[in-house]
């Protein structure tokens, strides 16, 4: 079954702002991810879908019963990290302790125990493999960080494109899910979500989709409160900036609406939960 994920944050936490909204300013900045998220479940209402969210720690914080509704309404919530940080930008202790304070946050709220974890800006790569033990050690059982292509941010181009166990404690360890994409040539191209689902002309996406499909792979798909957002707030970027961050939000909305009806979704604990959760169109 394919898999349906959001990583809830805020529309000053994605890391192309890294710099223009310092920590400290974010209780004096206008909140948007309340409404936005709101949209998200009422469109997953509508279409009677089941998704995981990665909540931010801070955003739970902030609005606990955003959470608790989000868990009322079927959902599984999993962890974003706490202050949306690159790991990269994290020594070990650090990461300790943001990834600590995120689950404190969002068990408290969450039916389940909390056992998914996304890093923000898919920042688990070959520089932060140190992570796992640390993330294995706070009971995350699986990771959807690793995207297998070439990025200047992140990725690990010659990551496994499958499902895969990253890291192994006795007969335990860590699931890694990592984001979709379909090799064209000796190219992986992304297309689960996010700025490429934006980005891409709607055929290209359907066409690398039904690629999936007929590859018997899954597609996780994923997506942010803020590119629901049609009034979102202009941030002066760099033009190649621009052109990631602000394309195609006003359709983003009818587009993931579309790819719903074609294909099927759920979350990652109903897909886990299947023996037969690796295929794209069970």
């Amino acid at each position: 079954m394919n898999i349906l994920s959001f990583d809830i944050e805020d529309w000053f936490h994605p890391e192309i702002f890294a710099g223009k909204f310092p920590r400290d300013s974010w209780d004096q900045l206008e909140g948007r991810v309340k409404r936005n998220t709101e949209i998200i479940l009422d469109f997953l209402s509508r279409k009677k879908l089941k998704a995981t969210f990665f909540y931010l720690g801070w955003i739970g914080e902030k609005y606990p019963e955003l959470v608790t509704q989000t868990v009322r309404e079927g959902h599984e919530i999993a962890s974003h990290g706490y202050a949306h940080v690159m790991l990269n930008k994290m020594n070990p202790e650090e990461f300790r302790t943001d990834l600590f304070r995120s689950l404190e946050v969002l068990n408290a709220l969450s039916d389940h125990p909390v056992e998914g974890f996304r890093a923000p800006t898919f920042s688990i790569t070959k520089e932060t493999m140190w992570a796992l033990p640390i993330m294995y050690e706070a009971g995350i059982r699986y990771d959807s960080s690793v995207f297998p292509i070439y990025h200047d941010r992140y990725g690990i181009p010659d990551a496994p494109r499958d499902p895969y166990l990253i890291f192994s404690k006795g007969e335990d360890g860590i699931w890694e899910y990592p984001l979709t994409t379909i090799q064209i040539g000796k190219v992986n191209f992304p297309f689960g979500g996010g700025g490429y689902f934006r980005l891409y002309p709607f055929s290209f996406s359907r066409y690398l989709m039904e690629r999936c499909r007929r590859e018997g792979k899954q597609i996780i798909f994923y997506a942010h409160p803020w590119e629901f957002d049609t009034n979102l707030p202009r941030v002066k970027l760099s033009w190649l900036g621009h052109i990631r961050h602000y394309t195609g939000i006003k359709k983003f909305l009818e587009r993931i609406d579309r790819v719903t009806d074609m294909f099927p979704f759920t979350s990652f604990r109903e897909a886990l939960s299947t023996a037969s959760h690796k295929t794209c169109d069970n």
